[in-house]
């Protein structure tokens, strides 16, 4: 359980990217923009898209009418799509750190290749994203249970420096994923809605170019300052509808042993070879207490 962390925690995601609009065209069809030199760029080089800077924008609005002003600490990932993110936000006064941290998942070899290029290319490592979110890893690349060891590192590095402030990070979807499942603690079976790939999940768990997510130490009835992270509230300000906007409560698993056996119990059991009675009789007479 995080604590002593700073009182609000403001996470935005980059807006709309070359990379994404790529991507988006490539669905449709429209290969056009994946030339040669595009894809030999690395994607921390990705600029924002003309519709991601007006993303930028109308976040940058929100949050001055919504949340804040101005901030205690400004933390942006140096890749330069968050980088221009942080600018357009135009949040007077900032003063902006780049965290290498704070970086985008890396994708490893898939790397510079439409999702449809993907499938054809690495059709097993596909399939096996489609397992477990959490834990896949893309050839040479890195897990969203990777990333979240990055994150925590950037977490403990707040509760150090940051405690009890007002703090923005303007990030990733990947990244927003990371901090999500260190500080909700979300459970296994619905990690899938929370971390899986772009498009899929449940609508009030997806992150969108330029969408705000909120985590709070402050009652948002009372206005009481509580020792950990109670509330989050998820937006995405050029698009209402795209986003839940109301606070939520968090509640994190606690399981007894029983829980702990149902859940096991909802999982098949493969592969086991019953006992034989000496067996049995052997590990039952066994001193659990020596050495």
């Amino acid at each position: 359980m995080y604590r002593n962390m700073p009182v609000d925690l403001v996470l935005v995601r980059h807006g709309e990217s070359e990379g994404n609009l790529a991507q988006k065209l490539a669905k449709t069809g429209d290969s056009s923009q994946w030339s040669q030199h595009f894809r030999d760029r690395h994607n921390s080089l990705y600029r924002l898209t003309d519709r991601g800077r007006l993303q930028a924008r109308v976040a940058g609005e929100y949050l001055r009418r919504h949340i804040s002003p101005q901030f205690d600490r400004y933390f942006t990932s140096e890749y330069v799509r968050a980088i221009e993110t942080a600018a357009m936000l135009d949040l007077p006064q900032a003063r902006w750190m780049t965290e290498m941290y704070l970086r985008e998942r890396d994708r490893g070899l898939l790397a510079g290749m439409t999702k449809e290029e993907r499938e054809a290319a690495h059709p097993h490592a596909m399939n096996r994203a489609k397992r477990d979110a959490l834990y896949w890893q893309p050839p040479g690349g890195e897990s969203i249970a990777n990333l979240c060891l990055r994150i925590d590192r950037v977490i403990d590095a707040m509760r150090e420096n940051c405690s009890g402030l007002r703090v923005i990070i303007v990030c990733h979807g990947g990244v927003i994923k990371a901090f999500r499942a260190l500080i909700e603690r979300v459970k296994q079976r619905e990690r899938a809605d929370v971390v899986g790939e772009e498009g899929e999940g449940k609508f009030w768990n997806k992150i969108h170019n330029g969408q705000i997510v909120w985590y709070t130490r402050r009652d948002p009835v009372n206005g009481y300052i509580c020792s950990k992270y109670n509330w989050v509230k998820s937006v995405c300000p050029w698009d209402l509808s795209r986003s839940s906007n109301f606070w939520r409560t968090l509640r994190r698993p606690v399981y007894t042993n029983e829980d702990l056996l149902l859940s096991v119990q909802q999982v098949p059991q493969l592969v086991n070879l019953p006992m034989r009675p000496a067996d049995v009789m052997e590990l039952s007479n066994v001193d659990g207490g020596a050495g």
